[in-house]
């Protein structure tokens, strides 16, 4: 059996967080056609009691890299989402994140839910 990753859990939270309904104008994104691996519940709640700690520049950085990753940033590479994912968090939290506080908020993440998650 493959050890999960951080990465393993919040992509499973990711397609947790699309699984239920849409509201308003939403348009509807399918995360489970990139990934078809069944979502683990416990996994993606214990991940999202985590995720609604973060301050909320952080909790972006988040979104851009998981769960508005293909929805929102899907036509930019790696190096372009990183730079239009920075001007959306400043113009809506005022706070200016350099390239290297971004990887690091994201990596810290990362390394949180897997540390905590996978007890």
């Amino acid at each position: 059996m493959q050890k999960l990753s951080g990465d393993d859990l919040l992509w499973n939270w990711a397609r947790w967080c699309w699984s239920g309904e849409t509201v308003g104008n939403m348009e509807r994104y399918v995360p489970w056609e990139d990934d078809y691996r069944p979502i683990n519940q416990d996994h993606a709640q214990a991940v999202d009691a985590l995720y609604q700690r973060l301050p909320r520049y952080q909790a972006m950085v988040v979104q851009a890299e998981y769960t508005r990753k293909n929805s929102h940033f899907g036509n930019l590479s790696a190096s372009d989402r990183l730079v239009v994912a920075r001007r959306w968090i400043r113009q809506i939290t005022g706070a200016i994140l350099r390239d290297e506080d971004y990887k690091r908020h994201l990596e810290g993440f990362r390394a949180k839910v897997e540390k905590e998650v996978l007890l």
